[in-house]
């Protein structure tokens, strides 16, 4: 029997509020986003039971790859740095932050929000973001794409 896997739009993690409302978009943000930074959030990926580091952050974080495998279904991500303004209120002195990842998936609904949920426990301000600037929470994913 042939496994159906959700037919998904192409997802990306990216940083937000620690609550997301229940319809949010990434051009809408009426919200204080969390700043992290690429080592926060490749220690809150790397902490997802079943990743592995493909490839490090050398050179730089544009190099990093992760990859959550179970039998043939997966999740590869990357990750995104940009500066940062060491004089901004929020993270005083950073200099770089992460800009997203890419949450690119081959598995089932169910297996996204578990790895998604372990990721948020280190970086609760971690959201889903969809080509059409839809921001998803955890809930409103599984309504939205959840059998």
């Amino acid at each position: 029997m042939l496994e159906r896997l959700p037919d998904l739009p192409e997802l990306d993690l990216v940083n937000g509020p620690i609550e997301l409302p229940g319809l949010a978009y990434s051009f809408a943000d009426d919200w204080k986003s969390e700043i992290y930074t690429a080592p926060e959030i490749a220690d809150a990926i790397l902490s997802v039971p079943g990743v592995i580091l493909v490839h490090d952050a050398s050179p730089d974080w544009r190099s990093w790859v992760a990859r959550w495998q179970k039998d043939s279904h997966y999740i590869e991500f990357d990750m995104i740095e940009c500066e940062f303004d060491p004089d901004d209120d929020q993270r005083p002195g950073l200099t770089a932050y992460w800009g997203g990842s890419k949450f690119d998936t081959h598995c089932t609904v169910d297996e996204i929000l578990c790895v998604w949920r372990t990721i948020q426990e280190k970086c609760p301000g971690v959201w889903l973001h969809s080509p059409d600037y839809r921001m998803y929470n955890l809930t409103n994913f599984r309504e939205t794409f959840g059998s």
